[in-house]
């Protein structure tokens, strides 16, 4: 869905979970409060490198299978949402319950809604509020 490149910034590493299509409740015509709808989510997140050379443990690292199975599961519910804003809101919650992810650009689309489109929707760049005496952060 993207089209344009993010990258992150030096001594920082981007986690991504591209286009993952799911239905789910999402909408606010009559219609589509009855029927699943298919939404495109795609996630980056930004997470600050400690300069220690990386291990090769799962452990250590920003998982996208852990955010993966939640949005799964939030699929799976019956739970609707009115707009596109609020899922994305929710995906950025998910993000940045990892407390090692500084910031994250959720992409949110409805794919079916507009024929002549791939899709419409929007993307939300929310922050970590910086700990009590931190600097700035600097996060792509």
């Amino acid at each position: 869905m993207k089209s344009w490149p993010i990258v992150p910034d030096t001594g920082q590493r981007c986690v991504v979970i591209d286009d993952l299509r799911l239905s789910l409740f999402i909408g606010v015509h009559a219609h589509e409060k009855r029927s699943r709808q298919e939404v495109s989510i795609t996630v980056h997140m930004f997470v600050p490198e400690s300069g220690s050379p990386p291990s090769d443990e799962l452990a250590d690292f920003v998982s996208y299978a852990g955010i993966v199975d939640k949005l799964k599961v939030r699929a799976a519910s019956t739970r609707h949402v009115n707009l596109v804003e609020t899922l994305a809101e929710e995906v950025a919650a998910l993000a940045l319950a990892d407390a090692r992810v500084a910031s994250a650009v959720v992409d949110v689309r409805k794919t079916q809604i507009i024929p002549e489109a791939k899709g419409v929707g929007v993307i939300v760049h929310r922050r970590r509020p910086p700990a009590p005496g931190a600097g700035p952060v600097n996060d792509g």
